[in-house]
């Protein structure tokens, strides 16, 4: 209420400022609505009160309805994923029981019903590859946790697809036209024809599995669920192996065709190292056979011992001069004697001496020269099966490295008489090799297991047939740069000139120091002679001469290390003969020699110590002799840091070997 005596004007102005107030009031937003009584006018008439206007329980009635519409919207899209994947997973298990079935069938020559099971796999597999292609799988990818699983199903599913689509046509092609079983042809040899069929459908084969392979690079199968990583494993597996050999096939099957001479006749030379009078790549060289391939046939042509060249006057001479630094390493024989052409552990300088020496000799140019040992003989034994000598005694694969390196010794005491077996024995084995029937594929498995051991080398003049070979990585050569592979060797050379080696057993362990870049090489030495050995030509003819027993080994050990390193240290840090102390560098490898006497019965360790050069390495190859006997070998895991893994992630291509 306004005072009595309150100025008529004053009164005005009081009603005037109550209207404006409460037209303000009026034009203010709803959304004040709720604060109208914040604001009543202290003086003048009450003004009416509003009614308020309460938004909020329809605006969260809104979500609750919206989130449950969302959810129902969920429910069933993952009910249709799971009713996908379903649809998905039968398809690609009813592709595999195809696959398997095929694979039954490629030998019964029922092109109707291959076809037809190829053409359910294909239909299958498209199925799949359809379903896993939708839109809620392209969702379901990007979803925590689970995502990563979605991804590796889409693309094994997918790659497979591709595998079906592309490679299956002409894999088929190829499998409905070969009989395994008839590939070697009569007289020894493989039939060739098939494969420069297959030879047009090679490169779509390679390019599919190529790109498979890189549809499933990205997946990551350690963060994968057991339940997803199980079943794709296998598909894994076929597609990251299968894809780099296929690329080496589509590569180089014009080149392998040519070396087996499907454009005319090729000519090698087959050498024979003998690990009782051990070498740096195997043993004593001196048995040879010249053998020919037409059209994949495998010809005898001749063979040759060192005697040959003796009774040619050729032995002695030297027909390749190597660098000062090289033959200061090796006794001068290294060059003049065919015996002693393997003290290298480059393979290529060998196969160039027996090349520059049969060429004086005989006028015979070889296409290639070719390595292996008894152990490799056994090996394709075991294929083959057994044959019998001129004694009448069964060589099979169980008895073969004894007989051909030991007991032949025993009975044939003289070099003349064990040369004479030796010949014999390899024309009964080349015989029987050509004229028995064997599964190729077994025999390849047992040719691989060879080059796996380091028993084999090849040496080609072809320069594509070589670029195979190192591929690989059978061509025996010292490497001459890291950036490919770090290649760390240990060697021997007999010295005692007998063949007493056939008793030897070794062990090999490389350790490493990331820290200080150096790798330290041991080799675990053992003389397992035994007390029924007499013959003269098996004890160390040289040994008396230093006051030893004449069952006691004498080796030279070279010490190899990769190019741009140095040989930081040696045990022992001298050999046991003053004057046969060595060191030199073999294309860019800078190496050391000690002499080192192994008692019968007794052990000895040697090893030594490399410092790396900076920048990015190989992986870790380590080479070493092969001996009669298995070789363990052990790569520490303190390499790890050092090395990076090779095509099989494996840190080092040396594996224990037996």
């Amino acid at each position: 209420m306004q005072p009595e005596d309150a100025p008529v004007g004053q009164e005005n102005s009081l009603r005037r400022h109550a209207r404006q107030a409460t037209a303000q009031a009026d034009a203010a937003p709803a959304a004040f609505d709720d604060m109208s009584d914040l604001f009543e006018p202290e003086q003048g008439p009450a003004a009416p009160r509003r009614r308020k206007r309460r938004v909020w329980p329809w605006v969260v009635v809104g979500i609750i309805v919206l989130l449950l519409i969302v959810g129902a919207i969920a429910g069933v899209l993952a009910m249709q994923f799971i009713a996908e994947a379903k649809v998905a997973r039968s398809a690609l298990e009813k592709a595999k029981s195809g696959i398997s079935a095929l694979s039954s069938q490629l030998g019964q020559e029922d092109q109707a019903k291959l076809q037809a099971t190829a053409d359910d796999i294909t239909a299958n597999v498209q199925l799949a590859a359809d379903t896993v292609d939708g839109p809620l799988w392209d969702i379901a990818a990007r979803v925590p946790f689970v995502g990563q699983n979605v991804d590796a199903v889409q693309r094994v599913t997918r790659a497979v697809d591709v595998l079906v689509v592309r490679a299956l046509p002409p894999g088929m092609q190829f499998m409905s036209t070969v009989d395994l079983d008839k590939l070697t042809v009569d007289g020894g040899g493989i039939n060739l024809e098939p494969f420069r069929q297959v030879q047009g459908s090679i490169p779509e084969i390679a390019g599919a599995f190529a790109d498979a392979q890189a549809l499933v690079a990205p997946i990551d199968r350690a963060s994968l669920l057991p339940e997803v990583g199980e079943p794709i494993g296998d598909i894994l597996d076929v597609i990251q192996q299968a894809a780099p050999a296929l690329e080496v096939a589509n590569k180089y099957l014009p080149t392998l065709l040519n070396i087996a001479g499907s454009g005319g006749t090729k000519t090698y030379l087959l050498v024979f190292q003998n690990n009782a009078e051990i070498r740096a790549t195997g043993g004593n060289p001196a048995s040879t056979m010249i053998v020919t391939l037409t059209d994949g046939k495998l010809g005898y042509a001749d063979q040759a011992t060192s005697a040959t060249f003796y009774e040619a006057g050729t032995q002695g001479n030297e027909y390749i001069s190597l660098p000062p630094e090289t033959t200061g390493l090796y006794l001068p024989t290294l060059t003049r004697h065919n015996q002693d052409y393997n003290f290298t552990p480059d393979f290529p300088t060998t196969a160039a001496l027996f090349q520059a020496i049969f060429a004086d000799t005989t006028g015979t140019q070889f296409d290639g020269v070719i390595s292996i040992d008894p152990v490799v003989l056994s090996h394709m034994l075991a294929v083959a099966g057994p044959l019998t000598l001129n004694t009448g005694e069964q060589l099979t694969a169980e008895n073969a490295v004894k007989v051909l390196l030991s007991d032949s010794y025993e009975i044939y005491p003289t070099g003349a008489e064990s040369d004479a077996f030796f010949t014999d024995t390899a024309k009964r084995v080349f015989d029987h090799l050509t004229a028995s029937k064997w599964d190729p594929l077994k025999m390849l498995d047992a040719l691989k297991q060879s080059a796996k051991e380091q028993r084999v080398y090849l040496s080609f003049t072809d320069p594509a047939a070589q670029a195979l070979a190192t591929e690989f990585g059978v061509d025996g050569a010292l490497q001459t740069e890291n950036a490919a592979r770090t290649q760390i060797g240990m060697y021997l050379n007999d010295s005692s000139v007998g063949k007493l080696e056939y008793h030897l057993t070794s062990a090999v362990t490389a350790t490493c120091d990331a820290g200080a870049r150096t790798v330290t090489t041991t080799m675990t030495l053992h003389n397992g002679i035994t007390d029924d050995i007499k013959s003269k030509y098996t004890l160390g003819l040289r040994n008396g001469s230093y006051g030893i027993p004449n069952t006691t080994m004498m080796l030279d050990v070279l010490y190899f290390a990769p190019p741009g390193s140095q040989i930081t240290s040696t045990t022992p840090s001298r050999g046991e003969v003053s004057r046969w102390e060595r060191t030199g560098v073999e294309k860019n490898n800078t190496a050391v020699s000690h002499t080192v006497f192994v008692p019968k019965g007794e052990s000895v360790t040697v090893s030594y110590t490399v410092a790396l050069p900076q920048g990015d390495l190989g992986p870790l190859d380590l080479r070493f002799t092969p001996t009669a006997n298995a070789t363990p070998v052990t790569i520490d895991a303190s390499c790890d840091a050092l090395f990076p893994p090779d095509a099989d992630g494996q840190v080092a291509s040396a594996a224990s070997i037996g």
